[in-house]
């Protein structure tokens, strides 16, 4: 008995992973350009041969920019009542927000910026400055056509936090922006001096025309380019691609089965075996699976008589239970589904699968990645918003902040309420709120002071009032009896 193992080639993964931490592009010594560590390209294409990413990538951005931009007064500022001066600042925040882009709405740019992060690890914005030199505006970037230089050399910026100045040296990069063979230059946002647009040097009395504009750089991770949080999931993504394929050309070709060929009591010829390595060699790829093979076989027993010689024989057995058992590798598919969803940190009920869920437990698969996942994104896009985008603009009382998805339960917040209200511990100013979300409008709050106290202080409160106007009555008739007495001293002297 002989036995001969019979492979294809090696596979060739579709792309690799730059090598060394970041190689130098030639042609761009002088600007030091970097080669980002995978094709932008090839990772912004994965949402076509995924079928559970772009759920992934939807779910993050409409949960984290997706229900809109909302202002606030900074905690430290409400201990008063609302100024003429906080009321002005309140609306230059929302014009501002209003008129950053005429194409889309504020949070549609963070949105799209979110997008080409989760996709290709990396999200650009590019700033546009007023007269003034202060931030107005914000327009996206392809990501695809964005290179990145290494660091340049530390220079001095000034931070505002608090109303008070501080000055820190801060290293800044370049990018380069190569479409159709012409290159833009741009720098990062923050950088106070001034760089050519065309060169991506930085000199003084450089036309205003041909100043660069700044990128807002988001990433995932502290490298020169980010990388996407599903990289590490990439092979299996391919591979469920390439079993879907598989699936499909099963289908289309369902008739031809793969299977083993026993021999016995006989050997390949030699033409045989040429076949059957060529044939093992050609089914790699969806595209050479399912074909048939013709063996031809020699007999080994080399008796004269022909009655005794033992007969060559070749059996076909077929292998399509193996694939079977899998149902055709739909345990694969769902096995990479999970990883990927797992990068992102995201329950099923996120990306339309609901199929194990009830009420209770999609409320606590909401509520937990609301706070593990979503809230943490926001709260990093805000500050970048107030204490980078903003800052400039001097703002003191009112910060930005994206609205979050009301994932509480109505019912439970209705009978906590009818609890609290029959032991009179609720105001009417405390429901507000919640009246105007079942009108579908917003309601303000009563102006009256004892719209904010609760029924069972309310007369105990208005005690207090009463009493403290009396004092104020009684201490006004005192000075004016002061003032009467004054006036008659001074006509007797």
């Amino acid at each position: 008995m002989r036995a001969t193992v019979i492979k294809g080639d090696k596979t060739q993964f579709p792309f690799q992973k730059a090598e060394g931490p970041m190689a130098r592009q030639g042609d761009e010594q002088s600007n030091e350009v970097l080669t980002p560590p995978y094709p932008i390209i090839e990772l912004l294409q994965m949402k076509e041969y995924s079928t559970i990413l772009q759920q992934c990538v939807d779910a993050y951005k409409q949960n984290i920019c997706g229900f809109g931009v909302s202002l606030r007064y900074r905690e430290d500022e409400t201990k008063d009542k609302e100024t003429p001066e906080m009321k002005a600042e309140w609306e230059r925040v929302q014009e501002l927000i209003k008129y950053w882009n005429f194409d889309e709405a504020f949070k549609d740019v963070f949105t799209k910026a979110i997008e080409h992060r989760e996709y290709c690890g990396n999200g650009y914005i590019e700033i546009i400055r007023d007269g003034k030199g202060v931030s107005v505006g914000g327009e996206n970037v392809d990501p695809k056509y964005i290179k990145v230089t290494r660091l340049t050399e530390p220079v001095e910026v000034s931070y505002y936090r608090g109303g008070k100045q501080f000055k820190r040296q801060k290293r800044f990069r370049r990018y380069q922006q190569d479409i159709n063979g012409k290159t833009v230059w741009f720098k990062e946002f923050g950088d106070p001096r001034i760089m050519d647009i065309t060169n991506g040097k930085f000199e003084e009395g450089i036309p205003i025309d041909r100043q660069a504009n700044e990128i807002l750089h988001f990433k995932i991770g502290d490298g020169a380019y980010g990388i996407p949080r599903w990289i590490a999931q990439m092979i299996h993504m391919y591979g469920a691609r390439k079993a879907e394929e598989l699936n499909y050309r099963y289908f289309y070709q369902g008739r031809h089965i793969p299977a083993a060929i026993i021999v016995s009591n006989g050997q390949l010829t030699e033409e045989s075996r040429a076949a059957l390595e060529e044939y093992a060699k050609s089914v790699e790829g969806v595209e050479n699976s399912h074909k048939f093979l013709l063996l031809e076989v020699e007999g080994e027993d080399e008796s004269p008589d022909e009655d005794k010689k033992k007969k060559s024989n070749v059996e076909l057995k077929s292998l399509a239970e193996i694939l079977q058992q899998d149902a055709l590798f739909l345990e694969y598919d769902d096995k990479s589904r999970q990883k990927l969803q797992s990068s992102f940190r995201l329950p099923d009920i996120y990306v339309g699968r609901s199929k194990d869920f009830n009420r209770a437990t999609a409320e606590m698969a909401m509520e937990i990645t609301e706070q593990q996942v979503f809230i943490p994104e926001r709260e990093s896009l805000e500050f970048v918003i107030n204490n980078k985008l903003f800052v400039e603009h001097g703002f003191k009382y009112v910060d930005a902040y994206f609205n979050s998805p009301d994932i509480s339960n109505p019912d439970d917040k209705a009978r906590l309420l009818e609890v609290f209200n029959s032991i009179g511990a609720i105001a009417p100013n405390d429901v507000r709120q919640d009246v105007g979300k079942l009108l579908g409008r917003e309601l303000e709050n009563f102006k009256d002071e004892l719209a904010n106290i609760p029924p069972s202080l309310r007369q105990q409160v208005s005690q207090i009032l009463m009493q403290k106007s009396a004092n104020e009555s009684i201490i006004g008739i005192l000075k004016d009896l002061r003032d009467v007495l004054e006036d008659v001293r001074h006509e007797k002297n």
